[in-house]
């Protein structure tokens, strides 16, 4: 068996259909098709389903998928180190990565990346942290970017994103220079959700501190745009914010309050060498 199958069976798996798996590895549909299927017949066992909405995984497929992810991972370092040992960079990497850091650092880190190894190929997975946690735990990803601490991998930690108040314009805390964690109690709130309402919930419950929280918000433009309407308060991390939010004003908070932004990976010392270039020049970047 090709080791290419697997590759068309984890595409495939990752895209969910086949006709989106064939654009990302330049195959037809019948040619990803007959991939899957010889991979099925020389396994003896059913992998996918095809139904109306796309694929699924069959429980034998589920079954089988971490191996698979192992497999071409393995094959993927052995190619990588061959390449190395010639002098040749080549390889490829998934990154795992949240919106307002894709926004502010990712192109950055790419771009010096991609000066210095082109023969280096960069995808993308764009998620809540939650996700990207998942993705680097069944090998979706190589790497991630997220909250810390993330204890069950390989982590260092890149900076410290502070937490700031906002306020709508006309809001009585709008005069303050400095809002106290107290002055909070009672306040119609808005919680931003998807790791920052861990951060806030804790603070509140050290503080004794109950805000009237009206919505929990995964979006943070929705969350922004909230407030400028004047439906209540926030608390939002300095990497968000804008530097301009008319209707609105941006507060610092009367306590140390930030979030922990690091890179993850399952194992430093199992990671190719395509990826341990990748975090030398983030580590670079971020000292």
């Amino acid at each position: 068996m090709a080791i290419f199958q697997y590759e068309v069976f984890l595409t495939v798996v990752e895209r969910g259909s086949f006709t989106k798996a064939g654009e990302k590895l330049g195959l037809s549909q019948s040619g990803v098709s007959h991939n899957i299927s010889t991979l099925e017949t020389e396994l003896g066992i059913v992998l996918l389903r095809r139904n109306r909405n796309g694929i699924s995984l069959t429980d034998a497929g589920e079954r089988v998928l971490p191996y698979v992810r192992q497999l071409v991972h393995h094959a993927k370092l052995l190619e990588q180190e061959a390449a190395l040992i010639q002098g040749i960079e080549v390889g490829s990497i998934k990154i795992g990565t949240f919106p307002s850091f894709s926004s502010k650092f990712l192109p950055g880190l790419i771009r010096n990346f991609i000066n210095k190894y082109p023969g280096i190929q960069i995808e993308l997975f764009e998620g809540g942290y939650d996700d990207i946690q998942d993705w680097i735990a069944s090998g979706m990803v190589d790497i991630g970017f997220l909250t810390l601490p993330a204890r069950e991998f390989d982590t260092i930690q890149l900076l410290k994103d502070k937490l700031f108040v906002l306020v709508p314009e006309n809001h009585p805390l709008n005069t303050m220079k400095l809002v106290q964690v107290k002055s909070i109690h009672n306040e119609t709130f808005i919680m931003p959700k998807a790791g920052c309402d861990v951060l806030l919930k804790r603070l509140f419950r050290e503080n004794n501190v109950l805000p009237n929280v009206i919505f929990e918000i995964v979006d943070n433009n929705t969350i922004i745009s909230m407030v400028q309407e004047g439906l209540g308060i926030t608390i939002l991390p300095e990497m968000v914010l804008p530097k301009y939010i008319p209707y609105a004003k941006v507060i610092p908070i009367d306590t140390d309050l930030y979030r922990e932004i690091g890179i993850a990976i399952k194992s430093f010392k199992q990671s190719s060498p395509s990826i341990r270039e990748f975090m030398e020049i983030v580590k670079e970047h971020f000292n």
